[in-house]
Formats: structure tokens, C-alpha cells, sequence
């Protein structure tokens, strides 16, 4: 045991090589041709949605126009008044039919849940069942309003597999929809799914369908590589289970396992890094390696993921980012753990996106305490701080330029100190020590986190219209963000959800917040304290002197800080 844990912590930090960091990853971002209607529609108005799906449906543009319809729903969901004043204005538009449809069946789910079937209430069951019927006609008309269009078919499947539809049914809509558009992904991807053992079919049964659609898919497509997505969803079915293969759920072959990674690994190879195309195929790859427990080729794919994570198969999307990085997490740990003490870990053997470049790190911590106080949690830690004193609150910065050269210690890496919000789980778990992580993420692009009691609660990202969030989420951080700092709540949830430009936003948000402004310089270089009046340096300590240190029955329990000497 303490020979896998030995190896873990010496070889941890070298299979983060090439990822990028936790706060830089982001889930379903949308196509950059649908950010100014997601924006709009956000904002209450359907025009520049009209323009987009009406150019999709001309230009027979399928998947951004199944991509562009289902993220409209969504908002819909939140807020419909400008889906209901744009059908109240062309109620035979097969645009707006086309995202009703979709938001009726988005409606649905939102009150069955993502839970398994064990889980849900039969109240909420019966209200499920009840807004599904009510979705189709809806889904009917907006089938008749674009004869041709593959994606109001895939409204129908969703409604199949939520309302049990028969299996005939089913089958006389899947072969309409692949009579529009043989090789409409989604279309296969609703297949997949009605045809697993969790729902109506069998794992023998998902796998030789997505085998013959693979068979059948133009050269290069990602719908070739439709095997790894049945794959994880049978690991992911067996797994639930917990039972030993028998009936529906029959474990595939390793031969077969082996020829479908293979055949996804080809094609994640052929694109590259951060391809849009791509990124369903390589999360769920990623997800059957993990499952094989192949976790240096798991390393590979996450590396070519980068910033680009998808909900399937993670998860439902208001947890999916977190459940990403759990599995990305353990993929490096085990790895780590597999290599000799003396060995070394494989070298990526995959292009890296940049935004995996290695950049000076871009954060600022609000701790709510005394920089003494700060330095005496920080004692078992294992990280190299700056920190500077700020009214109530201390402000901390990484400070790779006080590390002893050749020390940075190996608690740093096995603990996953690589940011400050990991830092803040790990030192700041006592009441009273919410801290709150303000980031900079590049010239388009700013975070905000909160951490209490050891956990990451909230993670905002401002990135342009594309990445506002639900009301939902916005108002449920930013009561956390409230509830650390102070201000009003409402306020806050406005300005995450504002599109506008992101640096403006977070100096606008930490104001509302009464938070102390950013330093001079934050964003444009790291270490940005080191000339902050009372600044001091806070090194890390071996563990055997951080537990001296921390048990000291001195009269000052805090040790004294070191002087920066900058």
C-alpha cells in the first residue's frame, strides 16, 4: 500500500503534462456561429435566432441546427417569453416550431429529473407522462412544418424513450429521420440510447446497431467511432448494476472492447486538438479507457479534449464538469501509482491544444482572515503562497519565485495544489474560511470560485455570451458568492448572467460583492502582491515541520511570516 502511495506522490505531477487546468475546462461551449442568438434569446429577443435556424434549415446545416435548437430550448425552459412573442408573431414558422418541440421535452425532464427510474416519485412520474403528451402534436406539427429536416425527428426519439414508446413506433421514427439524413448523428445517438438495456433493448442489442451505422458512416466522420458511445454506456449500465452479466446485460468480448477503442483511438488521432466534431467521441473514449483502466491512453485523450468536455456521459449538465475532472483526476493517480518508483511517466504522445500551454498562473484569493491566520492553516498544505493584508480580508497569490529551487514539494502534487481553489480545499476547511478565487483565464475569458469547508461550491465563468448560465445556476451562485462576502444576491446573479465583457464583469461583480479591488496588474503578469504594501510569503514546509508547527504551544500559535524580498 505505501508502495503504490509512494510511487503516486512521487510521479503525480508529471502526468498533469499537457492538461489543462481545472478552472480552464468547460462543458457543451457552444458553436461560435450560435453565440449571438443564445445571447439574444437570453436577453428576451428571437431575432437573430430566426436568422440562424432559417440559414441552417436553407443550408441543410444539421447539426449546428440540432445543436443551435436543443441549447434555445434550454433558455426557453428558463424563460420562454421571447419563444412565445416569436410564435405568437409566425406560429407556422418550422423554426420556432422546431425549438417548442424541444423545449416541451426539455420541460419534461426538468420535472422527472436525470435520477434513475428507483429514484423518482410517482407524482413526479405522473407530471413527466402528463407534459409529454402534451409535447406531441407539438413535435407532430413541427415535423409537418419542415418536411425533410432530420432534427424535428430527433424531438420524436427523445419522446420515445421518455414516454416507452413501442418498439414499432420507435422504428417507423428512426427510419424517417435517417430518411432525411442518413448520418445525422444524433439521430444514432437516440437510437443508442432507446436500444440499451437501461431502457428498452439490450447491451448486445446497442452495440450492433452502432456497429452497422459505424459501418455505413462517410470516412472521417465521427459517426465511424459510434461504437464507443454505446461502449460506455454499457460499462456505465454495468457498473449501476453491480450484477454479473445476465440477460440484456451481457458484457461485450475483450476482442470486440479492444476493436471499438482502437477505432475511436484512430479516429481522435485524426483530428485535432480541441476539435469540435470530435469532442463527443473523445469523452466518451475517455470514459471506456477509465473503465479498462488503460490510463495512459486515458491521459492521451483528455489531453486532446483540453478545454472541451460534454455532459455525456458524465452526468446531467448542472454536475458534469465536476464529475470530468473526478474521473480525470483518478485517471492521473492510478497512472501515477502504476509507474516504478525509478521509472518515469510516458511523454504525451498526442499534439496539446493551447490552452494547455504552460502560462503564469493568473488568480487571486480572498481569504476571510488574518494573514497570520491564513499561514497557520496553510501549515499542512505543502504550498508556496504570497500573502497581503486587505481590510477583513487577505488577499493570496501563488509564488513560484519563493519555491527552493529543485524542492517544490511532492504534497504539493499529491494533494493537486495546482490552483488556488485546490489550495483553498485543502487549507481552508474550518468555519468561517469561505474563500472566494478570482481568475483570469486568457484575454477572453475570467472565473470566479468559491471554496467552503474544503469544497468548491460555486465555479463561474465569464467567456461572452455563449457561456452565461441558467437563472437558475447564476442565482444559486451567486447567493454562495453573497453568503461569503456580502451584497445583493440579485444584483450578482444579474451580472453572471450579463454577456458582456468579462474582465469589466468581475471587477463589477467583486465590487457588488464589497470585496477589495483587484491588484494593479492582475491579468497581465503572475506575482502580481509582491510590491502590495505588507505583503509577506507564507513557504511551504515539509510535513514532519508543518504538524511541528501547526502543534506548537508557543504563546503566538502563528508562526511569524517571512518578509517577501522583493
Amino acid at each position: 500500500m505505501f508502495g503504490k502511495l509512494g510511487r503516486m506522490v512521487r510521479h503525480l505531477e508529471a502526468t498533469g503534462v499537457g492538461l489543462v487546468p481545472d478552472h480552464g475546462v468547460v462543458v457543451d461551449e457552444p458553436d461560435a456561429r450560435a453565440v449571438e442568438a443564445l445571447a439574444a434569446a437570453r436577453r428576451g429577443a428571437y431575432a437573430p435566432a430566426r436568422v440562424l435556424l432559417a440559414a441552417t434549415r436553407e443550408e441543410a446545416d444539421w447539426t449546428l441546427r440540432d445543436e443551435a435548437a436543443t441549447a434555445l430550448a434550454e433558455i426557453a425552459v428558463d424563460d420562454g417569453a421571447w419563444l412565445g412573442a416569436w410564435l405568437g408573431e409566425s406560429p407556422e414558422d418550422p423554426d420556432a416550431l422546431l425549438v417548442e418541440a424541444f423545449r416541451r421535452i426539455r420541460e419534461a425532464w426538468e420535472v422527472r429529473t436525470a435520477a434513475y427510474a428507483k429514484d423518482v416519485d410517482e407524482e413526479r412520474f405522473r407530471a413527466f407522462h402528463a407534459l409529454l403528451d402534451d409535447a406531441l402534436p407539438v413535435i407532430e406539427t413541427a415535423i409537418a412544418a419542415a418536411p425533410g429536416d432530420p432534427v424535428p425527428w430527433s424531438a420524436a426519439l427523445a419522446h420515445c424513450i421518455g414516454a416507452g414508446a413501442p418498439r414499432d413506433v420507435f422504428d417507423g421514427c428512426l427510419g424517417r429521420a435517417l430518411a432525411c439524413a442518413p448520418h445525422h448523428l444524433p439521430t444514432h445517438l437516440n437510437a443508442v440510447q432507446y436500444l440499451t438495456a437501461k431502457w428498452y433493448g439490450s447491451n448486445e442489442e446497442t452495440l450492433d446497431y452502432a456497429a452497422r451505422a459505424a459501418a455505413d458512416a462517410p470516412k472521417g466522420s465521427a459517426l465511424g467511432a459510434l461504437e464507443t458511445v454505446a461502449l460506455a454506456e454499457v460499462g456505465f449500465e454495468l457498473e449501476r448494476t453491480d450484477e454479473r452479466p445476465r440477460g440484456g446485460r451481457t458484457a461485450p468480448a475483450p476482442d470486440r472492447v479492444d476493436a471499438v477503442i482502437a477505432t475511436a483511438q484512430a479516429y481522435s488521432a485524426s483530428r485535432p486538438p480541441e476539435d469540435r466534431e470530435a469532442r463527443l467521441i473523445r469523452n466518451h473514449l475517455v470514459c471506456v479507457l477509465d473503465h479498462e483502466e488503460r490510463w495512459a491512453e486515458s491521459l492521451d485523450v483528455y489531453r486532446s479534449i483540453g478545454r472541451g468536455a460534454t455532459s455525456a456521459p458524465w452526468a446531467d449538465p448542472a454536475n458534469a464538469l465536476e464529475v470530468f475532472l473526478s474521473h480525470r483526476d483518478k485517471a492521473r493517480a492510478w497512472l501515477a501509482a502504476a509507474i516504478p518508483r525509478n521509472g518515469t511517466v510516458p511523454a504525451p504522445a498526442v499534439p496539446l491544444p493551447e490552452s494547455a500551454q504552460p502560462q503564469a498562473a493568473r488568480e487571486i484569493a480572498y481569504v476571510p482572515a488574518t494573514p497570520q491566520r491564513a499561514s497557520q492553516e496553510l501549515l499542512l498544505c505543502g504550498a508556496t503562497v504570497r500573502l497581503a493584508p486587505a481590510g477583513r480580508w487577505t488577499l493570496m497569490e501563488a509564488a513560484p519565485s519563493q519555491e527552493t529551487p529543485g524542492k517544490r514539494g511532492r504534497r504539493v502534487t499529491v494533494l493537486r495544489l495546482d490552483g488556488l481553489a485546490n489550495v483553498a480545499e485543502t487549507a481552508f476547511d474550518s468555519d468561517g474560511l469561505t474563500t472566494l478565487v478570482a481568475q483570469c483565464e486568457g484575454a477572453g475569458s475570467r472565473g470566479l470560485t468559491v471554496v467552503t469547508k474544503g469544497r468548491t461550491t460555486a465555479r463561474h465563468r465569464w467567456a461572452g455570451p455563449g457561456t452565461v448560465p441558467s437563472q437558475e445556476t447564476a442565482q444559486r451562485h451567486a447567493e454562495l458568492l453573497v453568503a461569503a462576502a456580502g451584497g445583493d444576491a440579485r444584483e450578482v446573479a444579474r451580472m453572471l448572467r450579463d454577456p458582456g465583457d468579462p474582465s469589466e464583469l468581475l471587477i463589477r461583480a467583486l465590487n457588488a460583492l464589497g470585496l477589495p479591488p483587484l491588484p494593479a496588474g492582475f491579468g497581465e503578469r503572475s506575482e502580481v502582491l509582491a510590491d502590495a504594501r505588507g505583503a509577506t510569503v507564507h513557504r511551504a514546509r515539509s510535513l514532519w515541520q508543518g504538524m511541528k508547527d501547526f502543534m506548537s504551544d508557543d504563546t503566538d500559535p502563528n508562526p511569524p511570516l517571512q518578509l517577501d524580498g522583493r
